[in-house]
């Protein structure tokens, strides 16, 4: 081998060597974390977009899984007990574990805007809630947010205990309309588009009742927010470009979500997160604004889920967002 060639391998070796170790070095950098949701919900599709369009990485966050755990309390709960670094729910909870001890932030909106609809045939005389009178509603769960906002509607209209409500297991609400045992249902995406692609059609809009609602935020604990701030800030910003890109790129958030929720048709997903664009449930920054925060809190005051207060600085930290918005 002349000495030409042996050069060229160590200087090739060498190049090689170099790019491992810059590649260790940038895997070494990046944080991962793990992400506890309440559900697998289209509502949640701005951490879903960040996660698969790579806008975490580009913070040097990496997130293998969003993991459900099936309810907001048990999301929450990883979450202050160290096991996971964020969670995905109503901000209430972070409330509710507070007066238990625990200590949490809302740090970034997700979802917003009250997303729920309702829904009947177009042959159902409906021009105002006053016309719910002597009708049958169909709706999730009891305390549901859709439970809730039913029937504060019900009760401003006027028409309360005029009304018969069935209550279902949330996701089964349509059956009944379309099979024509009861008259109108109170749903969620992707069931909304569900619904209309079934010949059912919206009547009621509570987007356009609370257009600011805190329904869905990110949360962390105090811990977090004191010993990694940092992270924190780079988490907030990946989810507001993901905000971001929702807004400017719709197609290619419905494609995100196509592939998430690879059940449902395509139409209905692309249908679903069309009206929620439009509709602001997906809002265009992390802002967690006090109107949505209080307008959510005061309805489950409403239902009875809150007994006391709870106030916007003690649950919102709005310091991460306001840097990323600012």
């Amino acid at each position: 081998m002349n000495s030409f060639a042996c050069s060229k391998k160590i200087v090739v070796g060498l190049g090689l060597l170099a790019s491992v170790s810059s590649f260790q070095a940038q895997a070494e950098d990046m944080d991962t974390i793990l992400i506890n949701e309440a559900f697998h919900s289209l509502l949640y599709l701005p951490v879903y977009v960040a996660k698969h369009e790579g806008l975490f990485n580009e913070y040097n966050i990496e997130v293998p899984v969003v993991r459900s755990a099936g309810s907001g309390p048990a999301a929450l709960a990883s979450v202050l007990a160290g096991e996971s670094q964020f969670s995905v729910h109503g901000p209430e909870h972070v409330g509710f574990a507070q007066e238990q001890g625990g200590s949490g932030k809302a740090i970034s909106a997700v979802a917003n805007s009250a997303p729920v609809w309702v829904l009947a045939s177009p042959d159902l005389d409906y021009s105002s809630p006053a016309d719910l009178a002597g009708k049958e509603v169909v709706v999730g769960l009891a305390p549901g947010t859709s439970n809730t906002l039913i029937k504060r509607l019900i009760e401003d209209a006027g028409v309360d205990g005029e009304v018969s409500i069935t209550e279902v297991q949330n996701g089964s609400e349509l059956g009944p309309v379309l099979s024509g045992r009861g008259d109108i249902a109170v749903a969620y995406q992707p069931q909304v588009e569900q619904g209309i692609s079934q010949g059912l059609e919206v009547i009621h809009a509570f987007t356009d009742d609370y257009p600011e609602y805190a329904f869905s935020t990110i949360n962390t604990s105090q811990e977090m927010i004191d010993d990694n701030p940092d992270l924190v800030l780079r988490f907030v910003n990946a989810i507001n470009d993901s905000l971001a890109l929702i807004h400017s790129d719709a197609d290619a958030a419905k494609a995100v979500a196509r592939e998430e929720f690879g059940d449902l048709s395509g139409e209905v997903v692309d249908a679903a997160v069309q009206r929620m664009i439009d509709n602001n449930v997906y809002p265009e920054s992390v802002t967690i604004t006090e109107d949505a925060f209080t307008n959510a809190i005061e309805m489950q005051q409403f239902v009875g889920n809150i007994q006391g207060e709870m106030y916007y600085e003690d649950i919102v930290d709005d310091s991460f967002a306001a840097k990323v918005v600012n």
